[in-house]
């Protein structure tokens, strides 16, 4: 268990400096600032870029008041963003937070304390519970977790092998030494899909990666797409997706021989995304290459089945599948337009509150 704080740690800055993205966040950006500004000991400063939003997002934040560092920009995505706040950050560390997630209660205290204790690190992730669209509750660890993840704070022998294995990692989870981030570069604007998981990557080519099994994340992010529309939210991303081949750049030449089976594993769930992605946006045969070339890595579920069942049977099975997939999607923001109308998701605030 993590130490508790003592009153000269609570009143002393955590040296933290947390950055929150925001585009169109107005329903949830004040819970996500929240749980920032109310961690012991407290951050150093919350800084939230306001990423183009149209919505009533930067009246939310400037409500905040000198409680957070607020910035704007035009919209360019959630890595510009975090690149905006990472070339004003003072703290030691640095945490990145999306604006439809929260922390729970000591996250900082928790993290600051791994790298007190472990120097070497040049980042620390925590567990996590995950609020999906279907209702479930998912967490990381779970009572149902292999043996093998352990029960107490410590630096991962194989972090590659760990990440493609477990899949623990979550944007809100990690504490990254600032001096590291100095050293290695900012984050790959250009990468409008999963660009977190391309920096974690390449983060961890860079010095040993701590894990805390404790959970001391909450992600949200299906409700609140929900409530702000399914389709819209994810529609301007999935046009622009990038090849596999962009997001692997810079991460294949710092990596070693033992961090390749490990690596695979995490570079098919990306291709695997990156793939649903182009399809949803009408790329068909961008979705269909990406098939061809790395579907020995995809991951085993019904989706990457199917795909690859696709592939298999030329342009007219392809197009077919493809087809599907996007009439699949239409249907899911139909059936959450009916969920958002029949309030289902207010078992979400019950579950933080009771946690």
């Amino acid at each position: 268990m993590t130490p508790r704080a003592t009153k000269k740690q609570v009143n002393k800055p955590s040296g933290v400096s947390v950055i929150i993205p925001a585009y169109n966040v107005e329903s949830c950006l004040s819970r996500a600032v929240l749980s920032a500004l109310e961690q012991v000991p407290p951050p150093l400063e919350v800084i939230v870029i306001n990423d183009g939003s149209t919505d009533r997002t930067a009246e939310v934040a400037r409500g905040f008041g000198e409680r957070i560092r607020y910035l704007e920009q035009p919209n360019q995505g959630q890595g510009a963003a975090r690149n905006a706040g990472l070339a004003v950050a003072a703290g030691e560390y640095v945490a990145f937070l999306d604006a439809d997630d929260c922390w729970l209660p000591g996250f900082f205290n928790a993290t600051s304390d791994f790298f007190r204790s472990h120097p070497e690190a040049v980042a620390v992730s925590t567990g996590w519970k995950i609020y999906q669209h279907d209702d479930q509750v998912i967490t990381f660890p779970s009572p149902e977790s292999p043996k093998n993840i352990p029960d107490k704070a410590l630096i991962l022998d194989d972090f590659f092998s760990f990440w493609g294995k477990f899949d623990h990692i979550r944007t809100g989870t990690i504490l990254i030494r600032h001096s590291i981030i100095k050293k290695a570069g900012y984050q790959q604007p250009h990468l409008r899909i999963s660009q977190d998981l391309e920096y974690w990557g390449y983060i961890a080519t860079n010095g040993p990666w701590g894990f805390i099994p404790e959970i001391y994340w909450f992600g949200d992010s299906a409700r609140i797409a929900a409530q702000d529309g399914w389709l819209s939210k994810y529609r301007l991303r999935r046009n622009l997706c990038p090849t596999v081949e962009a997001w692997q750049q810079r991460i294949l030449p710092n990596l070693k021989d033992v961090d390749w089976p490990g690596f695979r594993m995490v570079r098919g769930r990306v291709a695997s995304n990156y793939a649903h992605s182009m399809i949803l946006a009408g790329r068909f045969r961008g979705a269909r290459k990406i098939i061809k070339d790395y579907g020995v890595e995809l991951p085993k579920n019904r989706i990457t089945q199917l795909m690859k069942l696709g592939h298999r049977s030329g342009y007219v099975g392809w197009w077919i599948v493809c087809c599907l997939f996007i009439l699949r999607e239409y249907q899911k923001a139909f059936f959450h337009v009916l969920s958002k109308k029949s309030n289902r998701y207010n078992k979400t605030l019950f579950f933080i509150e009771g946690f």
